[in-house]
């Protein structure tokens, strides 16, 4: 039977719609604290985000329909908080879809 991976991110400043999504999982979640960010290349640490503060980030190997698999790097109800390890101030997102390569630690 099929595994899948809910990604609920509540409407808050950052994701002001919110966002629902769904993946079938090839693998079990584990923590994730350190990621390459698609878009600019820097090298970030992720965290979960709650209203209570920060969780650790998970990482799953989901089905991509574009490229077979990807990574799927999700946090909590306000999504994913990452910080530039070099220069940056830490942004919000409210998931990653990434390669595998791309998941440091």
């Amino acid at each position: 039977m099929p595994t899948y991976v809910d990604v609920l991110v509540e409407p808050h400043a950052d994701c002001p719609d919110g966002l629902t999504l769904r993946y079938k999982a090839e693998d079990a979640p584990r923590t994730v604290t350190r990621v390459v960010h698609p878009d600019s290349g820097a090298v970030c640490r992720v965290t979960g985000r709650t209203r209570a503060g920060e969780v650790p980030a998970r990482a799953v190997t989901v089905e991509d329909s574009g490229s077979g698999t990807a990574i799927l790097v999700f946090g909590a109800e306000l999504g994913l908080w990452l910080a530039p390890e070099a220069v940056g101030d830490a942004f919000a997102e409210p998931y990653l879809l990434i390669a595998p390569e791309d998941v440091l630690g």
